[in-house]
């Protein structure tokens, strides 16, 4: 689907030099935990990504995301606050562009998302406590909400608690 594509190239911006390895792809997850409060956790999935033969990428890597056809692209104004809400729907989103915030009412974690090629993350909080997202800066933000086929996230690992920290969102192993 064009759509895909488009978003995989947006969501998957880094370049990897090394072919021999095996690159996964990570994002920030906000979860709901056992006491049911939302959380942050590191996710790496376990699908690694591929090397397609498709024409204009063939030779790059690529995360095929397993989405429904319900995407919503939505223009945030600047400085909004999205105040206190849990994830509509089990779901990638994709932070084109802007600053997003993410805290937690019973925490002090929290995630900073840069809008680009490392603006993915994943929304799975649909019960419990809730997170609050704003957008601190001047700048309009765009995302992609993708709402995961079957309610299910790709197969993943947790990394780590808390929101994933580095300059990209690829890893080798």
């Amino acid at each position: 689907m064009k759509l895909q594509s488009i978003l995989s190239a947006l969501s998957l911006g880094a370049t990897v030099a090394t072919a021999q390895n095996t690159t996964y792809l990570t994002a920030t997850a906000i979860v709901t935990d056992a006491r049911n409060a939302s959380a942050l956790q590191c996710w790496e999935f376990t699908d690694p990504l591929q090397v397609p033969s498709t024409p204009g990428i063939a030779g790059a890597q690529r995360f095929k995301f397993n989405v429904s056809s319900a995407t919503e692209y939505t223009v945030i104004p600047p400085r909004f606050d999205g105040g206190l809400h849990n994830a509509p729907q089990n779901q990638f989103v994709i932070f084109a562009s802007g600053l997003a915030h993410v805290t937690l009412p019973n925490s002090t974690d929290e995630a900073w998302i840069l809008g680009g090629a490392n603006g993915l993350i994943v929304a799975v909080d649909t019960a419990g406590s809730g997170h609050y997202t704003t957008y601190p800066t001047d700048q309009t933000t765009i995302s992609f909400a993708l709402p995961f086929l079957g309610g299910e996230p790709p197969a993943y690992k947790v990394r780590s608690e808390g929101a994933c920290h580095g300059d990209t969102q690829l890893v080798e192993d």
